[in-house]
């Protein structure tokens, strides 16, 4: 009898000790959980900075464009009126 009961505290004794383990293991998932949530907020925070900025960096790049466009528009017209030039006094050279 005296066996049985030792070995019934011993059982009890390695469940407590499981049991504390467990509790152990619980709170460092828990410490994880909340490292791993900061870090996701973190990230979060990040895409949303980033979906901000981001129409404003393409309306800048637009607007690069845009001016490149008008620049080479007024070179293009340039070369167009001395093309033009060059042609009329061509063909007046030529009728002569």
């Amino acid at each position: 009898m005296e066996e049985t009961l030792n070995q019934i505290l011993q059982e009890l004794q390695a469940l407590r000790q499981d049991v504390q383990q467990l509790n152990q293991n619980q709170i460092l998932l828990d410490q994880n959980q909340k490292q791993m949530s900061i870090q996701i907020h973190s990230i979060y925070q990040s895409t949303v900075r980033l979906e901000n900025g981001q129409p404003k960096d393409i309306f800048a790049l637009l607007e690069k464009i845009h001016h490149n466009f008008t620049d080479k528009d007024s070179e293009v017209a340039s070369l167009n009126k001395r093309i033009f030039r060059s042609e009329s006094e061509f063909e007046k050279f030529n009728r002569q």
